[in-house]
């Protein structure tokens, strides 16, 4: 509703910049009016597990077993130490699947453990002392140990 509120009003002050004024003079370009909404899981119709990179494993407690290929995930909170594997880059523009474990999230190069971009199917090993795990341009990430 909120969106079609911001719509309206933007519509409005673009027609009112186009309209010009009585004295003829040229019309002005109009105010460029951008809006955002945020939607939780709930309500995009996202169950949990559900390429919800936070979701609870299948008992609805604690981490998750299988997480998006896209994201930064704290170690013990959003996902557990492992093993991890993910079938490789999810293709479009960036043909890498790329990955960090870092041992902090202040996003130092100092932070980086580890980190690796392939272009096939990769394996990690999440360790307990890890802080979280970042990735980008993956297909999701499976725990097989």
């Amino acid at each position: 509703m909120a969106v079609g509120l911001v719509g309206l009003v933007a519509g409005g002050l673009i027609g009112s910049a186009v309209g010009g004024d009585s004295k003829g003079d040229a019309a002005q370009p109009a105010e460029t009016v951008t809006a955002t909404e945020t939607v939780t899981g709930a309500e995009a119709g996202v169950a949990p597990g559900d390429a919800d990179p936070g979701a609870s494993d299948s008992t609805g407690e604690g981490p998750a077993d299988e997480f998006a290929g896209d994201g930064t995930f704290v170690v013990g909170q959003d996902i557990e130490a492992g093993i991890y594997r993910s079938a490789g880059p999810q293709g479009g523009l960036d043909p890498y699947c790329s990955w960090q474990r870092l041992s902090g999230t202040s996003g130092e190069a100092g932070d980086i453990i580890a980190a690796n971009a392939t272009k096939g199917r990769t394996t990690v090993t999440i360790a307990a002392t890890d802080k979280a795990f970042t990735t980008t341009g993956c297909k999701s990430w499976q725990k097989v140990g």
